[in-house]
């Protein structure tokens, strides 16, 4: 094993989680995604209002948030990557495994997973 290689559970992250759009439904997917980021040494996750600026999120269809890779000191390293509708414990294991593993960038996180954003960041060609 290289020894420069870092453990996957060692890349920072900020992952900011939507509260506002979020049901008692959702409190599953929560506590998934908590676990998931106690298990990362340098995870933090931020509980907050709706990010419909920033996310098209609405409540009932899951739960939305934000991940964004960092330097242990928070300073962003990474783009921002948008998640949702997490809606399911198959769907909160699947981020959670991908959180885990490092967020790679190589198509491991489905699709269905990522979220769209807002329209209002959608850039206009007109």
């Amino acid at each position: 094993m290289d020894p420069t290689a870092r453990d996957p559970h060692d890349r920072p992250f900020t992952l900011v989680v939507c509260a506002t759009c979020r049901d008692a439904a959702d409190d599953h997917v929560m506590d998934v995604l908590r676990r998931a980021v106690r298990a990362c040494s340098h995870g933090v996750m931020i509980s907050t209002g709706c990010l419909d600026r920033f996310l098209h999120c609405r409540s009932g269809r899951g739960l939305y948030a934000a991940v964004q890779p960092c330097a242990a000191d928070r300073r962003a390293v990474g783009a921002v990557v948008r998640l949702g509708p997490i809606a399911t414990r198959a769907d909160a294991e699947a981020v959670a495994a991908w959180l885990r593993a490092g967020m790679p960038d190589d198509g491991s996180l489905a699709e269905s997973l990522l979220a769209a954003p807002a329209p209002r960041q959608v850039a206009h060609l007109n």
